[in-house]
């Protein structure tokens, strides 16, 4: 499965949405039951984490595919991490995720990227964040699937000190002290392959 976002660097804006292509012919792609998902929580109330709406199947394109218009509501509901999970009669579910940021966050990425792939056992593997203006690096806040690490509170990398196994895989996330519910964070997709 192949995930396109569009506009994933403007989720405040009302045209945020996803595609989610299967790899099969479009005659069993059509059959598949397609789920969309927010992948993880990427702020602090239940309200602020709404669900995306429901796939629809779009054959009238040049490439057939899975939509999801996510719905803004004026309230950052398009910012965070969403995906799809496809089933096939007979074959092994399959799901994908994609980051969707606004265009004046406060953090993002250092290398300006929102995904990195490594090797289970790799070294030296490290998340990275940057303030875009005057924000102090002593207010950083980490979070990993939603889950704090106040070990690495106040600096602009995580970085995992040990061979990199498939249970280091998920959603990063770095925000200011304080101003989570903005959606004004850094969020980084670590994929892990598995050995």
């Amino acid at each position: 499965m192949t995930f396109v976002g569009v506009s994933p660097f403007k989720s405040q804006n009302s045209n945020t949405q996803y595609q989610c292509h299967l790899s099969e012919s479009d005659n069993i792609a059509e059959d598949a039951h397609v789920e969309s998902f927010r992948t993880v929580w990427t702020r602090n109330d239940d309200n602020e984490n709404v669900d995306p709406p429901v796939p629809v199947w779009n054959d009238g394109a040049n490439y057939k595919h899975w939509n999801v218009k996510l719905n803004n509501n004026n309230k950052n509901d398009a910012f965070g991490v969403f995906g799809c999970e496809a089933a096939l009669d007979g074959m092994i579910n399959t799901s994908i995720s994609g980051i969707f940021m606004r265009s004046d966050a406060d953090i993002i990425p250092s290398d300006e990227l929102v995904s990195v792939t490594v090797n289970a056992g790799d070294t030296g593997v490290s998340i990275g964040m940057k303030s875009t203006g005057s924000k102090n690096v002593a207010g950083f806040r980490w979070l990993k699937d939603n889950v704090r690490n106040g070990d690495i509170s106040g600096q602009d990398t995580w970085s995992i000190s040990r061979p990199v196994e498939v249970e280091d895989a998920g959603v990063y996330e770095c925000h200011i002290q304080g101003q989570r519910s903005d959606a004004k964070q850094g969020l980084k997709l670590l994929i892990v392959r598995g050995s």
